[in-house]
């Protein structure tokens, strides 16, 4: 089964070109794609939240997601005039901090029986009312209908209604139709997991600004997805502690140094990376205990993906070959903007997997 979000929006019918928009904390990216076969790039653009009185397009309070509609309007509407992109039907990414997954067991049964089964085991691992929230789920070990004693492991999926109702308002906003609502994870795997890997066992980690989400694919299928808020945000505020300096400053040394070109700021951010890489490593070894499987490739994605050094102490720390996302491979542009969307993939990961949603 295939993980298809909220199909009561969702329709089968293909336009000219479609966008992925994904509404981060501090910037928003949209990818306007067209031709299913060619996987064109016709258009793409970024901006952001400092421009819009320095307030975070969303962020998480104990009732959860909160976005600011009014900015995020705003801020689309920019870019889509600034690109001019023509099309008004999009796809738009989920948080995954807004997106609660869970896995169980059942036993072996047949296809009819476990769509039942799900019903009635979901309001045990989901701890809000099914009336409050939209599921979605598949199987990730074993075959339903067949013989022997294997159970089989359920991935469960719900986001609040709540948060759907606000990028519903969104897009009202900006008179667009949502062809589909889709988690960040699924995204993330489409986007960065190239054609020869889909057959490994691939973790791709999104770094994002406040959090860091880890994401395990096993030949497609996504096993677990863990997030942390060890994001880029705590190696900002290590540098701002340090010098004294505002946030701005320091998102500079962080993307302009990293951990590799110069000691004093290596020492400030190492504590940050050590741990986060304690926190992958938990997940690394919980997942080959649970599963038997190691992992074949680490892609780091996400705009701290960029950071100096960064890929090449996941590669020293787990021995595992680790790249940085580039989206855009595989994708038909000018051949003059491949050195630009090498250097902004990491970024644009989630809208363009979410773009591609569009050309199934």
């Amino acid at each position: 089964m295939k993980i298809n979000f909220w199909s009561k929006i969702s329709t089968g019918f293909f336009s000219k070109s479609v966008l992925g928009i994904d509404i981060g904390t501090t910037s928003i990216k949209i990818v306007e794609l067209s031709d299913k076969k060619t996987k064109k790039l016709s258009n793409y653009g970024q901006l952001r939240s400092e421009y819009f009185a320095g307030e975070e397009f969303r962020r998480y309070s104990p009732e959860g997601l909160i976005l600011g509609t009014k900015n995020i309007i705003n801020a689309i509407q920019a870019i889509l005039e600034e690109a001019h992109i023509k099309s008004r039907e999009a796809y738009f990414s989920l948080p995954d901090y807004s997106t609660f997954f869970t896995t169980f067991e059942l036993p072996p049964m047949s296809s009819d029986e476990l769509k039942e089964a799900v019903k009635y085991e979901a309001p045990r691992h989901i701890p809000l009312p099914l009336a409050d929230v939209t599921l979605d789920w598949q199987v990730i070990k074993g075959v339903p209908g067949q013989s022997g004693q294997t159970p089989l492991k359920i991935l469960l999926i719900a986001v609040p209604n709540r948060v759907i109702a606000q990028y519903q308002e969104i897009a009202d906003g900006l008179k667009i139709k949502i062809r589909a609502l889709e988690a960040e994870v699924f995204a993330l795997s489409r986007a960065a997991i190239r054609f020869q890997d889909k057959q490994q066992v691939v973790s791709v980690i999104d770094l994002g600004q406040k959090s860091t989400t880890i994401n395990i694919v096993s030949k497609g299928l996504l096993k677990t997805s863990f997030s942390t808020d060890t994001g880029g945000e705590k190696f900002d505020q290590a540098l701002k502690d340090a010098f004294q300096i505002n946030s701005r400053k320091a998102e500079i040394i962080k993307r302009m140094l990293g951990v590799e070109k110069e000691e004093t700021i290596r020492e400030i951010l190492m504590p940050v990376v050590e741990n986060l890489l304690k926190e992958v490593s938990q997940v690394f070894n919980q997942y080959s205990q649970e599963e038997r499987e190691k992992i074949d490739k680490i892609i780091l994605s996400g705009g701290n993906a960029l950071m100096p050094g960064l890929h090449k102490l996941f590669n020293e720390k787990f021995g595992i070959v680790t790249e940085v996302a580039n989206p855009f491979l595989g994708l038909s542009f000018p051949p003059g903007l491949e050195e630009v969307l090498k250097k902004i993939g990491p970024e644009f990961t989630i809208a363009v997997g979410t773009a591609l949603r569009g050309l199934e």
